[in-house]
């Protein structure tokens, strides 16, 4: 899985004046960014031959590296470099992690670039649209997590536009920001639980989505931090209220640049190709693999498994199913060529999640997979698979996907297992205030 290192002899653009830094930045296996700041008059030896950051692959879960082995170099893409609007000072360059003289084989990123342009040298190059959905809270005088907004507090606050109206001072400064970096944001919503959001732009590649996605997931904490809020893309962060996801809508874009998962004709009413149908046979074929990547936190369950909220809908998926404009299956046709896989939430490695959906889809393209007739009305009860019911269970599925493992990669998959055990094996080990309650004096 390995290539040859990337051209370094790239053109420096044009840094505006208030530039003092540029981030050099990657990834690591949750999704986090990492950076090192180089200071303005040392970019140029950025793009020298050898240039690069230099770190210590063991600092960051996931690199399935030790303090022993030689440090990682993230070489700068510098066709991706921006300016931060909200923080003039400083621009980032996403990167490329070298192992040496070859592309790191645990790089999120590269992951995503490669399983991408195998895609397109089979004629479907994955256009995504991604939904990131977060909260904004505040700490109680008691330590524990409320709304940021002090007067958010409906049953069914979706959509409230007094909520929205005084929340506009933390969203309209993230939302210029957005706009100042031409991606199109189409909606601002107030999401069904209390103190959440939803923020709608636009679809791109799924490499450029997956690059703006994390981006915007720094940027809304960090506008929310200056504002004395507390952003989370937890899942569940609220007993009792609906969870966050990280909807992704999929379509792809054939050799002639055309929507190959579009069929005005479709037999199905749906409007989708049979290249369509395939690709989500093989998505729903591999849900229970693809949950480790695309659900990848012990809170993420509390999500999907919930029995209700305070609104009375969890609005979140556990049938392996599709269908039509229905909010309670995991893979919804929101419209006439793409669909949207329910099954993602905000807490993902965006890179991992859009890779391994892509690679499950096209393993239903090669098989020629066909889903059968879409689910009609609710999507519970109905005596379909279901999605795993915890992180382990998740976990235990990625580990017999071979399709997935060779699509990702068998290095990089087997330290994000080994990293997603320990986290399971720490969750176990934590006893719980529910717990305690519940049982320590039960005789």
């Amino acid at each position: 899985m390995s290539t040859t290192e990337p051209e370094t002899q790239q053109p420096i653009p044009d840094l505006p004046d208030s530039v003092e830094f540029v981030a050099v930045q990657w990834i690591d296996v949750h999704g986090s960014p990492k950076a090192k700041l180089v200071p303005r008059a040392a970019v140029p030896g950025l793009v020298e031959p050898g240039g690069g950051a230099g770190f210590a692959a063991f600092a960051n879960h996931g690199f399935a590296r030790g303090p022993e082995h030689p440090e990682f170099l993230a070489v700068p893409d510098m066709s991706t470099l921006v300016t931060l609007p909200h923080r003039p000072e400083i621009a980032v360059a996403m990167s490329t992690v070298m192992d040496g003289d070859a592309v790191a084989t645990c790089d999120a990123r590269s992951i995503l670039k490669r399983v991408q342009e195998e895609a397109a040298d089979e004629g479907l190059l994955p256009i995504v649209g991604m939904e990131p959905e977060f909260f904004l809270l505040r700490r109680t005088e008691t330590g524990e997590l409320a709304p940021y907004d002090t007067n958010d507090g409906l049953d069914k606050p979706c959509y409230d536009l007094g909520a929205l109206l005084r929340g506009s001072h933390v969203l309209r400064d993230i939302v210029s920001t957005m706009q100042a970096l031409d991606w199109q944001v189409s909606a601002v919503d107030h999401e069904d639980g209390n103190g959440q959001y939803e923020i709608n732009f636009t679809h791109a590649d799924a490499l450029t989505t997956a690059d703006r996605y994390t981006m915007l997931r720094s940027i809304i904490a960090d506008i929310a931090g200056a504002h004395g809020a507390i952003a989370s893309f937890m899942p569940k962060p609220l007993s009792g209220r609906t969870g966050s996801g990280a909807h992704v809508h999929m379509s792809a874009l054939d050799q002639d640049g055309d929507n190959a998962f579009a069929d005005e004709d479709d037999p199905r009413g749906l409007g989708l190709s049979p290249v369509a149908y395939s690709f989500i046979a093989g998505v729903l074929d591999h849900a229970g693999a693809l949950a480790a990547l695309t659900m990848p936190t012990v809170n993420s369950y509390r999500r999907v498994q919930a029995a209700t909220t305070t609104s009375g809908a969890t609005w979140a998926p556990n049938a392996v199913v599709y269908g039509a404009n229905n909010r309670t299956t995991m893979l919804r046709i929101p419209g006439t060529g793409r669909f949207e896989n329910r099954g993602v939430d905000s807490s993902c490695n965006p890179y991992l999640a859009l890779a391994a959906i892509v690679t499950a889809g096209l393993d239903g393209v090669r098989r020629g997979l066909d889903p059968g007739a879409p689910i009609d009305g609710p999507a519970s009860g109905i005596g379909v698979p279901l999605l795993p019911r915890t992180l382990a269970d998740a976990l235990d599925a990625l580990e017999m996907d071979t399709v997935l493992r060779d699509g990702l990669g068998e290095e990089a998959m087997c330290e994000f297992v080994a990293v997603k055990r320990h986290e399971w094996a720490s969750y176990m080990s934590a006893v719980s205030a529910w717990e305690v309650e519940t049982y320590l004096t039960r005789t």
